[in-house]
C-alpha cells in the first residue's frame, strides 16, 4: 500500500504547497523540503484519521472499511455504488472527493478515464485494530479441513476410472460433473450450492497444474499428479494454499495475512463477508444484515472454508459466526503442524476404515482400488474383486500395488485375496512394440553390422527389420536420414487438448481492479464538462466520443428512457482474458432494451439494427459512442 509521504512526495510542487496552505494557512517562504516535511506530519496524524472516521455517518463508515481493507486491489466508484444506500448514491461521489482531498484515502486514474480508490499504509493498522468480537467456545463450529483434499483425490481417481468426460464445447460433460457432485455429500449439510462451488475450485487447481489433461473427449490423469501424491503428497494442504493466495490475493501474503488477523479478532460471519466482499464485489451489501447464508457469501469466504482455513457456526442454514481453524492459526504463527501418522484400519471382511487425513497418495490408490461407502471424515471402503481389477487396469505397476498392499495393513485372508487378483493382472500381459521395417536390403544389412544402431534394437528380423527401443526412436530417425530414409510417423493416440475459457474457469474468475496512476488533481469523477457532453451534446448526436463508465450510464439511460438509437465503436479485444465477447462487427447501431448494473461485469441488453436480434454487450468493449443521427 501507499504510504502518504510516498503520495506527497508524487505530487506536483505547486498542488503540495496548496495542502500545505491548507493545513497551516500562511507560514511566508518556506523551502519544498520543510513543505512537504510539515505537511507529510499534518495528514499522516492518526488521531486526525480517527476522529474523522469516528464521526462519520454508517454507510460513510462502511466504505471506508472496505476501501481500507480492500488493500492493493482497491475499489471503484461502481463498486461502491453497492454498498452506499440508494438514496446516497449521488452523495457519495462528494463524500470520496472530500476524502481523497483530504488525504483519508487517495485514488489512481485507469486508462479508461475511472478512478480506483484505495488506502493509505498509515492508518491501515487502526482498521484492522477494530474492536475485538471473540468466539463463543459454546457454540458447535462445522470444520471441512481435509475434506478438500480427499475429494480432490477421488477427482483424480474418476478421471483415472474413466468416468470424467468433456463435451463438445470443452467443458465438463453433464454426467461427469453429476458423479463429483453425488460424491461429494459432506457439505450438503451447510448448504446444497456448497458442492458446485467445490467442483469448481478443484477443477481449476488441477487444470491450472497440468494434473488432469484432455485428450478427445476423456480427461485423464498426468503422470505429474501422481509423481507429486507419491513424493509430495504431504504438502498437498499448502500447494492448494499457495496457488490459491497467488489467483486470489495476486500472491500479496500480506494482505491474506491481514484478514485472517481480522476474522481471528472479530468472529462476526457479516465482519468476515464484508471483509472478503472487496474480493468479489458483485453483489449488494446492507448495513442492515445480521446473518448470511452460502448464497450471499463471497467467492473467496466460502473457499476459505473449503479449505480448511476457516470454520462456519451454522443455524437453519444461516453462518451465524466465524473462527479460524487450527491450521490457519499455525500457518499464521509460521508454526509446522505436526504430521499425523497412518489412520486406517483394514477389517477380514474386506473393508477399510481411512481417515482424510491419510497420506494423498493412499486416498487416491483407495478411490481407485475400492468402492468408498461414505462421505466423512472417517471414509468406509469396501474391497472386492472387480473393483481392484478395474483399479489395476489404469495401468498402476506392480511395485505401486504392492507398497499400497503394505500401506493398509491388510489381514492374511485380505492380503492373501489381493495378491491372487494382482497376479491374474500381472502375471500376463499384451506389450506393444515399435517394428522399423526397412525394405532396402542393403540398408538393411549395412544396419545390422553398426554397433552403435544396434544398441538401440532389442532385436533384429532378418530379411525384415528391427524390434526397435521405443524411447530411442529420435534418434534412430536421425540416424537413418544419413541413408536416405525419413518414414512417416503414425500417431494413434489423441493429442493433448489445451484447456480454454471452460466453464469452470469462468465460473472462478474474479475481477481484479486495473492498474492507473495514482491522482493529486482531485477533479470530479463526472465534473460538470462531461456531464455536459453526456446529457446534452450527447443528446442530439454528433461526433463519436469516450466516455467515463460513470457517463456512460447516464447516456444508455436516456437513449433507454427515449427509445433513441445509438452507434457504438467496439474493441475487439476484451480488457480481461476471461471476458467473453459477441462475434459484432467493429461499429453498431443498437437500441437499449436493459441495463444490468447490479453486479460487475456491466452489461446493457440490446437489439441490432436493422437485423433485430437481441444480444447482451458488455459495456468494457465501448470504446466510443454517440447517439445516432436519423
Amino acid at each position: 500500500m501507499l504510504a502518504v509521504k510516498d503520495f506527497l512526495n508524487e505530487m506536483p510542487k505547486s498542488q503540495l504547497k496548496e495542502l500545505h496552505a491548507k493545513a497551516f494557512c500562511s507560514k511566508g517562504l518556506l523551502n519544498n523540503a520543510k513543505i512537504l516535511s510539515e505537511t507529510n506530519t499534518f495528514f499522516t496524524d492518526t488521531a486526525r484519521f480517527e476522529t474523522f472516521y469516528t464521526s462519520l455517518e454508517p454507510w460513510k463508515k462502511l466504505c471506508l472499511f472496505l476501501i481500507y481493507h480492500s488493500e492493493n486491489r482497491g475499489l471503484e466508484m461502481n463498486e461502491l455504488r453497492l454498498v452506499a444506500p440508494a438514496n446516497k448514491r449521488e452523495e457519495l461521489e462528494t463524500f470520496l472527493l472530500d476524502c481523497a482531498k483530504n488525504l483519508y484515502i487517495w485514488r489512481s486514474r485507469t486508462e479508461k478515464n475511472t478512478y480506483v480508490y484505495f488506502g493509505f499504509d498509515d492508518f491501515l493498522k487502526g482498521i484492522l485494530l477494530s474492536p475485538e468480537n471473540p468466539v463463543d467456545e459454546k457454540a458447535r463450529f462445522f470444520s471441512y479441513e481435509d475434506m478438500l483434499v480427499w475429494h480432490l483425490c477421488q477427482m483424480l481417481s474418476f478421471a483415472r476410472l474413466g468416468k470424467m468426460k468433456m463435451n463438445g464445447t470443452g467443458n465438463l460433460h453433464r454426467r461427469s460433473m453429476q458423479i463429483c457432485e453425488e460424491s461429494f455429500k459432506y457439505s450438503r449439510q451447510l448448504s446444497p450450492d456448497a458442492v458446485r462451488e467445490e467442483c469448481t475450485l478443484l477443477l481449476e487447481f488441477l487444470s491450472s497444474h497440468n494434473w488432469i489433461e484432455q485428450r478427445g473427449m476423456d480427461l485423464l490423469v498426468t503422470d505429474e499428479a501422481f509423481e507429486f501424491l507419491k513424493h509430495n503428497g504431504f504438502r498437498l494442504k499448502n500447494e492448494i494454499l499457495e496457488w490459491w493466495i497467488k489467483r486470489r490475493f495476486h500472491g500479496e501474503d500480506e494482505f491474506f495475512k491481514h484478514v485472517l488477523f481480522s476474522i481471528k479478532r472479530n468472529a462476526s460471519a457479516v465482519n468476515a463477508q464484508r471483509i472478503l466482499w472487496t474480493l468479489d464485489p458483485t453483489f449488494r451489501l446492507t448495513l442492515t444484515t445480521n446473518e448470511i447464508y452460502w448464497s450471499s457469501m463471497p467467492k473467496p469466504l466460502a473457499e476459505l472454508w473449503l479449505m480448511g482455513m476457516v470454520e462456519f457456526s451454522a443455524n437453519a442454514g444461516a453462518i451465524t459466526a466465524i473462527r479460524l481453524s487450527d491450521w490457519a492459526k499455525d500457518w499464521l504463527s509460521a508454526t509446522a503442524a505436526p504430521m499425523l501418522g497412518a489412520q486406517i484400519s483394514t477389517l477380514p471382511n474386506f473393508e477399510m476404515i481411512i481417515s482424510v487425513k491419510s497420506a494423498p497418495r493412499v486416498l487416491f490408490m483407495s478411490a481407485c482400488l475400492a468402492d468408498v461407502q461414505n462421505d466423512e471424515p472417517y471414509l468406509r471402503f469396501s474391497i472386492s474383486r472387480d473393483t481392484f481389477l478395474n483399479g489395476l487396469k489404469t495401468g498402476f505397476s506392480r511395485e505401486t500395488t504392492e507398497s499400497f498392499e503394505g500401506w493398509i495393513s491388510a489381514p492374511p485372508n485380505v492380503q492373501e485375496a489381493m495378491r491372487e487378483w494382482s497376479s491374474c493382472y500381472y502375471d500376463s500381459s499384451f506389450s506393444s512394440v515399435r517394428l522399423l521395417k526397412i525394405d532396402n536390403g542393403e540398408v538393411r544389412e549395412a544396419l545390422t553390422v553398426f554397433p552403435q544402431f544396434m544398441e538401440m534394437v532389442n532385436e533384429a528380423i532378418p530379411g525384415y527389420g528391427f524390434l526397435i527401443k521405443q524411447e530411442c526412436e529420435p534418434k534412430i530417425r536421425e540416424l537413418l536420414k544419413h541413408y536416405g530414409l525419413e518414414p512417416a510417423n503414425p500417431v494413434n493416440e489423441a493429442p493433448v487438448e489445451q484447456f480454454h475459457n471452460t466453464d469452470w474457469n469462468k465460473a472462478f474468475w474474479l475481477r481484479w481492479t486495473p492498474e492507473g496512476t495514482p491522482d493529486s488533481a482531485f477533479k470530479p469523477e463526472t465534473d460538470g464538462s462531461t456531464v455536459s457532453a453526456a446529457l446534452g451534446t450527447t443528446k442530439y448526436g454528433g461526433d463519436f466520443q469516450k466516455f467515463a463508465m460513470v457517463d456512460l450510464f447516464k447516456v444508455l439511460r436516456y437513449a433507454r428512457s427515449t427509445n433513441g438509437s445509438i452507434e457504438a465503436r467496439l474493441s475487439q479485444k476484451p480488457l480481461d482474458k476471461n471476458m467473453k465477447l459477441p462475434k459484432l462487427p467493429p461499429e453498431i447501431r443498437f437500441k437499449v432494451e436493459a441495463l444490468h448494473f447490479s453486479k460487475v461485469p456491466f452489461v446493457a441488453k440490446i437489439t441490432l439494427e436493422p437485423s433485430g436480434k437481441s444480444l447482451e454487450l458488455p459495456l468494457e468493449s465501448i470504446t466510443e459512442l454517440r447517439m445516432a443521427k436519423d
